[in-house]
């Protein structure tokens, strides 16, 4: 998927305006300035080892004879010892308060990286492609309707919800849901879910709740990893009497509102996309979701100077598009469903 002509004249036209030049600049700073703290401390350092490297070495040669004393020599050595002191004690005061208000400090910084990012960088890329669109930076969509269509996880971290404003509704996050386990070395993050979670208005007849989640097979056991099974008052769908389905588990509340949905022509679709992609679904009686595990973010800020570097508004531009490419796809599905929208 790539740019039309159009699009890519107004994105370069965007990213050389004054206002995306100087977020671009306060982004680069925020995400530079852990590498400018390790500069300082290793200046500090540096200044120190020639401070009393330099001092040793004059009052080693004087010992010896090389160099002969005199008030001058005398003076350049007490001068190196006592900017030598003056380093040592500025690089403790330094590692006590960077180790008391670092953290803190780290943990603004990535949420001033993201707002910044969301807001001034990927907010106007997206309205360049549909100018009706826009991020909501103040909330999430419902964690409770999420945990119904993504493996169970003791953590959900969402972005900023892209807003289509269109008349699906159509909302879209990235999302990473994890557990922290123990291991030998300490603490760890285990990855559940990595990819974009979408949510559209539920205009179509499907009645109850109907969950959809991808299976895997072993040589004797088919399983569907950290994915919630049946919902309250539902059950799972005896799929042995639908066609072609070979990669999910299906559960709902009202099985003949399930069924009319499930047509071979749905669950063939189902089936395709796993080729491409790891597709969960869930719909109750207002909204439906659909997640795509793909192991990336769409939406993500760049993080450290490598990313920084890398980073190209052509790429960032056409992952927005195809996010909205692959909700598309979705909805084109729910609507050739016949018999059934």
């Amino acid at each position: 998927m790539g740019l039309s002509q159009e699009e890519l004249k107004k994105i370069n036209e965007l990213q050389n305006t004054a206002r995306f030049q100087h977020s671009w600049k306060a982004i680069r700073n925020i995400i530079t300035w852990k590498e400018r703290v390790q500069n300082y401390f290793v200046r500090n350092m540096l200044l120190l080892f020639l401070c009393f490297l330099g001092g040793g070495g004059l009052m080693l040669l004087t010992d010896e004879g090389t160099l002969s004393h005199s008030i001058l020599l005398d003076k350049i050595m007490m001068l190196l010892v006592r900017l030598g002191i003056f380093f040592l004690a500025l690089h403790i005061l330094s590692v006590l308060l960077y180790s008391l208000i670092g953290p803190g400090w780290e943990a603004k910084q990535k949420a001033k990286l993201r707002k910044l990012y969301e807001s001034d960088i990927l907010a106007p890329i997206l309205q360049a492609l549909y100018p009706s669109s826009e991020i909501d930076m103040e909330h999430d969509i419902a964690p409770n309707q999420v945990k119904e269509v993504v493996p169970k996880s003791q953590y959900y971290i969402q972005s900023g919800i892209l807003e289509l404003n269109d008349e699906r509704n159509l909302q879209t996050v990235d999302l990473y849901a994890y557990n922290v386990e123990k291991g030998n070395k300490g603490y760890y993050d285990v990855t559940h879910f990595l990819g974009q979670v979408y949510s559209i208005k539920n205009t179509f007849s499907l009645k109850g709740e109907l969950r959809i989640v991808p299976t895997e097979h072993t040589l004797f056991f088919e399983t569907q990893g950290y994915y919630p099974h049946t919902m309250q008052n539902g059950k799972k769908i005896d799929v042995e009497d639908i066609r072609h389905n070979e990669h999910y588990n299906i559960y709902c509340t009202d099985e003949q509102s399930a069924r009319k949905f499930l047509t071979p022509t749905v669950i063939e679709w189902f089936n395709s996309m796993t080729s491409r992609h790891t597709l969960s679904f869930y719909s109750n009686e207002s909204r439906i979701y659909f997640a795509d595990c793909n192991n990336q973010y769409f939406f993500a800020a760049p993080n450290h100077k490598k990313s920084l570097q890398a980073w190209r508004i052509e790429e960032t531009a056409i992952k927005l598009k195809y996010a909205v490419y692959f909700a598309n796809e979705v909805t084109e599905m729910l609507h050739k469903n016949e018999g059934f929208s």
